[in-house]
């Protein structure tokens, strides 16, 4: 009888701290049992005010452990959410080996311009969130938006925020991603002393997946030696966690995960075909690691402490394809920290925050000098049609951003007066910013060498500690070195001129400030309804930008008498600022600070010219701040087994940060200007089971969603010109257009289905799960530049630039999980997990190039290529969990 005590005391606290939380009943008996709790209910609630008002979606736990997972990242499990836009060339089937986040855009915003955060704290890359893949002295490849890779296993839930946001949220002009940890485990069904754990093992590989190549490509890829094209890779995911309370108020919860990628390649390209090492491999590889720490104590039961701790780290090696001693390894990531503190008052909830976070985008290469040899016989390792055998990188650099944040959130009672029921919410935060850029060394740049026509014997070179000259007779000894002087290099060659970019650093600071508040008014209507109204602002500003910005936030919710059949109507306008990426201001301060060396032969020391190339700087801070006004209208309707829910937004986008060109007499300037601008339309749809459909023992969760968007944007995000600053006209699809009116070429499909289904059943000893994403993306017409050549060119215009349409089929994917665990022995579980990505094995084409922000390195800026998403995908999980 005691024992039977116990456990309903158990049962009872549990059940009633689950109800108290919004769960079911259902989820308390499955929380006691040890098994997963199946609520698809929650995916489209972020609680009862996001929902009121239709801020967004949410992904769930129960989604999260049952849907495919893939790499594990937060971005890539948003495809089941509408107005989510992804990359195009994020499913690319010649890059399957990358395990970055995807890039996202969502309510047409711009995909470095949504507000990340990782339990309340931000973990946004303000360092280089454009990205970009250039790799040279000066540029090294930029970071990806989300400052740090977070795996999703550690996950409680993903809130995703696309319209009527509240005032307590700044910093974006797309929307907010908020990941949410869970919280250790209370009850004591667990393991060892009433600890829960868990381990698992993921396997994915080029014997495991479908490519599609386009025919054009075959060739590149079959021979690849870069990162575009990966015949062959490897990825491997383990993950491992424990959970459990130390003591009756103190629970911790640990865990760690690593994400493997090898991607061995051809060690030059395919235009070196002569040398020594041609035909040899190297292997470049991505790993992503999560440590993280998580305590929750609750020393009293009006106050709750939570603490974490997370470190992330990202390398991925790269080569240049055309050198030896090449390698360079990219390192992102980082630290994030925080302290939280929840205290109910009697005057209300009072949350605060106190975070600190670190986060890089440094690279660390194998040399610091870049030398292109003419072939010879001691410079024979891998030579290409003109002869040349380079080895060399582009050196060190270090770039990082130190971020302290403090935030305080009062969320007062309600103030009840008969019909009226007022919640007012007032809030500040603080943060200090520190960046770095640290040129780690000087970097050599060395021009194409001289030939020695006299017997010169090759000294130790007055500058370096490596070899500048060599004796050898080149195989080509007759050239025009680039002093325009015919020598035959008889008796060797030697560098004469070379270009060093100077060591340097450069630091700055930025204290941002912001203060909020929202008055939430409930109106009953008695026989007429319910009416809900949220009014709030938001006032930022910066002592670097020393602007102040204002963004109004309005959201009102009409709900009707009828009890049955709930029919609400839901409309917005907002106001909400971008935030200053710290990258403009790196832009604008750091110089090229290059010196040019000469020297008369191989012996004479290096003297500098007066030719010291450089770059202008414009001040960021005399622009404004970019800013996106929001209109929005919305709908739910239930129908006793389904909810329903449609919404239209409207976004414009002012003063958008660009680059330009600008002439200045006969020297060609870039500045920054607030030129740019953008508009977005966006419609809604979905439709999912308010309660399980249970049939034959199986329970069955159904969420169909679908999405409607048209974005335009007046400038390209990676290539400014002298068109846009003119904005010259242009024929496109043989109607004449402005060169700012060209259509968005990336992060915008026309429409997307989504058909998400979940069933779960028993089966003996074992639990199964089986979920199904199909989604269909509507078919979309790029732009493509048109030669005198092509159809539809007319040659009555040659003067002016000419684009037409190049067609991309709708594209339909169907992805599953099948998995199963059985209890082997008192809650001890051993699972298995079947992820199949394009179960059809689906050829669809998208486009590749760099006109509006779809990026593929070494495409121009009005070229578009057909390139494929990749096919059939296995990946194998094994764990066991306690």
């Amino acid at each position: 009888m005691k024992y039977l005590h116990i456990n309903v005391g158990r049962y009872c606290m549990i059940l009633c701290t689950l109800i108290a939380l919004g769960h079911t009943e259902e989820e308390a008996n499955a929380t006691q049992d040890n098994r997963p709790i199946h609520h698809l209910n929650d995916v489209t609630a972020t609680g009862t005010k996001l929902k009121a008002f239709q801020s967004g979606s949410k992904v769930n736990k129960n989604i999260l452990q049952t849907a495919p997972s893939g790499n594990g990242d937060i971005t890539s499990i948003l495809r089941a959410i509408p107005n989510v836009q992804f990359d195009n060339a994020q499913l690319k089937s010649s890059t399957p080996g990358e395990i970055d986040p995807a890039n996202i855009s969502i309510s047409g915003g711009l995909f470095y311009q949504n507000n990340f955060q990782l339990d309340g704290f931000n973990m946004n890359n303000d360092l280089d969130p454009n990205g970009g893949n250039t790799n040279g002295p000066n540029a090294i490849r930029g970071g990806r938006s989300q400052g740090l890779a977070v795996d999703t296993s550690l996950l409680e839930s993903i809130n995703v925020q696309d319209s009527n946001i509240s005032a307590a949220y700044g910093g974006f002009t797309g929307g907010v991603v908020e990941a949410n940890v869970r919280k250790p485990r209370h009850d004591k069904g667990g393991g060892l002393f009433g600890w829960h754990g868990n381990i698992s093992y993921q396997f994915t590989g080029d014997k495991l997946t479908q490519y599609h190549i386009d025919p054009s490509q075959e060739e590149n890829f079959i021979t690849s030696a870069n990162e575009y094209y990966q015949p062959h890779f490897t990825k491997h995911l383990i993950r491992a966690s424990i959970e459990g309370y130390a003591t009756e108020n103190l629970g911790v919860i640990a865990s760690f995960s690593t994400t493997r990628s090898f991607i061995p390649l051809n060690a030059y390209g395919p235009l070196l075909t002569q040398g020594t090492e041609v035909g040899g491999t190297r292997e470049q590889h991505r790993f992503i690691d999560n440590y993280y720490v998580k305590t929750n104590y609750n020393p009293t039961e009006n106050l709750t402490i939570e603490a974490n701790i997370a470190y992330m780290p990202q390398d991925n090696t790269y080569y240049n394809v055309i050198a030896k001693d090449s390698f360079y390894s990219m390192k992102s990531g980082g630290i994030q920290s925080g302290l939280k503190a929840l205290y109910n008052t009697d005057m209300g909830l009072w949350t605060n925050t106190l975070s600190y976070s670190w986060m890089q985008n440094s690279r660390k290469s194998e040399k610091n000098y870049f030398m292109p040899w003419r072939g010879s016989d001691d410079k024979n390792w891998a030579l290409n049609t003109a002869g040349v055998a380079s080895e060399g990188g582009y050196g060190d650099i270090e770039q990082g951003q130190h971020v302290f944040n403090y935030k305080s959130d009062m969320n007062f009672e309600p103030l009840e007066y008969k019909f009226l029921s007022n919640i007012f919410r007032v809030g500040f935060e603080a943060n200090y910013t520190n960046a770095s850029y640290n040129r780690l060394n000087n970097m050599y740049t060395f021009l194409t060498p001289a030939g020695i026509n006299t017997n010169i014997t090759c000294g130790q070179d007055s500058m370096f500690d490596f070899a500048t000259c060599s004796n050898t007779k080149p195989f080509n000894p007759s050239w025009t070195d680039n002093d325009k002087n015919q020598q035959t290099g008889t008796y060797g060659q030697y560098f004469n001129k070379m270009r060093e970019a100077k060591a340097s650093e450069l630091e700055f600071g930025n204290f941002a400030y912001g203060i909020y508040a929202e008055d939430s008014i409930k109106f009953d209507l008695y026989a007429w309804g319910m009416l809900n109204t949220r009014l709030g602002f938001r006032i930022d500003g910066d002592i670097y930008m020393q602007k102040h910005t204002f963004a109004p936030r309005f959201s009102m919710n009409y709900t009707a008498p009828w009890e049955s059949y709930k029919t609400e109507i839901i409309f917005g306008a907002n106001r909400y600022y971008g935030r200053n990426l710290l990258s403009y201001r790196l832009y604008d301060t750091i110089t090229n600070n290059y010196q040019e060396y000469t020297r008369p032969n191989p012996n004479s020391p290096w003297t500098p010219t007066t030719n010291n190339p450089g770059r202008s700087n414009y001040a960021f801070n005399q622009l404004n701040v970019p800013y996106a006004d929001e209109f929005m209208v919305g709908f739910t309707q239930n129908f006793v087994w389904f909810d329903m829910v449609a919404k239209y937004i409207y976004r414009g986008g002012k003063d958008e940060v660009m680059q330009k060109r600008t002439k200045i007499g006969n020297t060609s300037y870039t500045i920054w200007s607030n030129d740019g601008k953008s508009e977005s339309h966006v419609v809604t749809l979905s439709l999912q089971n308010a309660k399980p459909l249970e049939a034959v023992g199986i329970k069955n969760y159904i969420l169909f969603a679908f999405d409607w968007t048209k974005v335009s944007r007046s400038y390209n995000l990676y290539n400014v010109d002298d068109a846009y600053i003119n904005n010259d006209d242009i024929i496109y699809d043989g109607q004449f257009i402005k060169y700012q009116d060209r259509p968005a070429q990336n992060f915008a499909r026309p429409y997307t289905l989504r058909l998400s289904t979940i069933h779960t059943f028993e089966i003996w000893k074992t639990k199964w799960i089986v979920n199904n994403f199909f989604r269909y993306r509507g078919g979309y017409d790029a732009m493509v530049l048109l030669n005198k050549n092509s159809p539809g060119y007319k040659p009555e215009h040659s003067n002016i630039n000419q684009y037409g349409k190049l067609h991309f089929d709708g594209a339909f994917t169907w992805d599953m999980r099948i998995g199963f665990e059985v209890n082997v022995y008192k809650g001890n579980i051993l699972f298995m997990n079947l992820d199949i990505y394009n179960v059809l094995d689906a050829q669809n084409k998208i486009a590749l190039g760099g006109l509006n922000g779809a990026v593929s390195p070494g495409i121009p800026s009005d070229t578009q290529v057909a390139a494929y998403e990749i096919g059939r995908q296995f990946w194998i999980q094994g764990g066991y969990k306690f």
